[in-house]
């Protein structure tokens, strides 16, 4: 038997990535033949896929939905079992004055999701938020079953240096966001928040925004610009696309996780988070509460002010931080490797696919 994946980009380090090849990896430990295919291969990743062109239309195939793509229009003249995983696709609106680019490509994958509704035998969301998305579209035979994802991958050394400086400054309380600088995610939230803290909480502070901004740049100036207007040039550090070590390290050295996105189709900064035992606070918005469950407090609104002072509650009271982590412990359980192994695994038994 063979299952083959389809997905436009198979990048180094992204979650969408990892998750094809850990499903790869599943598939060939039951026995099944299976191999990757992808437009756009990093050279680091080369010798898990071959390109899309090359994926045989005769062979059941898994197709991979993060973004617009034309490879969408190809599923139909697949002759065999069609499933989709749907890891969500940004609403293009959040793009809207930032980039034409990713406008357009966010507004192409929500079009070729509702085009494939008819077209898959079994369709997987990584959330139940992604699901009921499916089921809006009229998607028949919808399921949920987590990322797989490497924890394996956190036990590395952090980088050295960077969590050194991190630690050397241990009177000052560290706040963290991680994720790509984009409007969806709303970085300027975590400014914001961290302004009201900084200015009327704690002056000895700082905020982390570990990130890439490449595509992002007018709303990276926008960032800019606000953390100017609000003099918090030497408080706030973005620090850019960094090697994965040195994200560990601000995991590892930071005191508080805040994250105020608004659009997120799982959120795996929140899982790695709460495997460093951070606290968290989230804004609860699309996937958000259903990955961090009771793994962090959640905030129905943006309100800045009542934020930051509850971010002062939450770190200055260890009863409640040590519950949290209780909670977050129970929670990487439901999400740990072995579990979403085998939820995808009995997925497939129970349709019928293997």
């Amino acid at each position: 038997m063979i299952i083959n994946q389809l997905l436009p980009t198979l990048s180094y380090g992204d979650a969408v990535s990892n998750s094809a090849v850990n499903i790869m990896k599943l598939l060939k430990g039951l026995g099944i033949k299976s191999n990757i295919y992808a437009q756009n291969i990093h050279p680091k990743m080369a010798k898990y896929a071959s390109h899309a062109d090359d994926c045989p239309k005769n062979q059941p195939i898994i197709y991979h939905l993060s973004t617009g793509s034309d490879l969408a229009y190809t599923i139909p003249s697949y002759t065999k079992t069609k499933i989709l995983i749907y890891h969500n696709v940004t609403p293009p609106g959040f793009f809207t004055g930032y980039s034409g680019a990713m406008r357009r490509l966010c507004s192409e994958g929500r079009e070729q999701l509702a085009y494939l509704a008819n077209h898959m035998d079994l369709s997987i969301a990584d959330s139940e938020y992604n699901r009921l998305e499916l089921v809006e579209l009229k998607y028949n035979n919808t399921f949920t079953s987590p990322i797989i994802i490497n924890y394996e991958d956190y036990n590395i050394e952090p980088d050295r240096k960077t969590l050194q400086s991190l630690r050397d400054e241990s009177d000052t309380t560290k706040f963290l966001f991680v994720g790509r600088i984009a409007p969806n995610k709303k970085q300027e939230d975590v400014i914001k928040v961290f302004y009201y803290y900084y200015k009327f909480i704690n002056p000895k502070s700082k905020l982390y925004l570990v990130g890439s901004s490449g595509g992002m740049e007018r709303y990276f100036s926008e960032l800019q610009t606000l953390i100017k207007y609000l003099s918090l040039e030497e408080r706030i550090i973005i620090t850019g696309h960094i090697p994965f070590d040195k994200i560990l390290a601000y995991y590892a050295g930071s005191d508080i996780f805040l994250c105020m996105s608004e659009h997120e189709g799982f959120c795996v900064p929140l899982i790695e988070a709460m495997h460093f035992g951070l606290p968290v606070v989230a804004y609860k918005s699309s996937a958000i509460s259903d990955t961090l469950g009771n793994g962090g407090i959640l905030t129905l609104s943006k309100d800045y002010k009542s934020t930051a002072e509850l971010i002062e509650v939450l770190l200055r009271d260890p009863k409640l931080q040590s519950k949290l982590k209780e909670n977050q412990i129970k929670q990487l359980k439901r999400f740990s490797k072995q579990a979403a192994v085998k939820k995808f695994e009995e997925l497939l038994k129970q349709n019928s696919i293997i």
